[in-house]
């Protein structure tokens, strides 16, 4: 396992060079995800969500979102960490399900910077929209959060 824990660590680290960060969250709907930042605001996911009822199969969920809004809600210094506020859209396709799903939602996350590691940020984030589900056709409000790290 921790061979498997080095090679992720190893895999996002080189990708977050790459990119404008790469990170792993996990939260509800999706229950682990790894997510690319590209520096002028989008950002890509791909997450594994719990089996529904009367499946066994584990659905994936693929996400694109747009930060529209970005700034420092509290300078830290050399103890209190530094945060930052995030704001934007996006939407979500759930494949492999019983039913897929795609929704769209809004976003509102805060991210923290610690001063020993000031290039891994801690984020928490909530997102409301619209869910629409395809079979049977209906739709539902849509609720979900994250919680997680990214490297920059």
């Amino acid at each position: 396992m921790k061979k498997f824990w080095a090679i992720i660590t190893i895999f996002l680290a080189g990708l977050s060079t790459a990119a404008g960060g790469a990170g792993l969250y996990t939260g509800w709907r999706e229950v682990f995800g790894i997510h690319f930042m590209a520096d002028n605001g989008w950002r890509m996911s791909v997450g594994l969500m719990p089996a529904e009822s009367g499946s066994s199969t584990p659905s994936v969920a693929l996400s694109l979102d747009a930060v529209f809004a970005s700034g420092l809600a509290y300078a830290g210094d050399a103890e209190m960490p530094t945060l930052d506020y995030y704001a934007g859209a996006g939407v979500t396709a759930s494949l492999l399900k019983l039913s897929p799903e795609l929704n769209g939602h809004a976003m509102l996350g805060l991210e923290a910077f610690f001063p020993q590691v000031d290039n891994v940020g801690f984020f928490g984030e909530l997102q409301l929209g619209q869910r629409f589900l395809f079979s049977p056709f209906a739709t539902s409000p849509y609720v979900g959060f994250r919680l997680g790290l990214t490297l920059h």
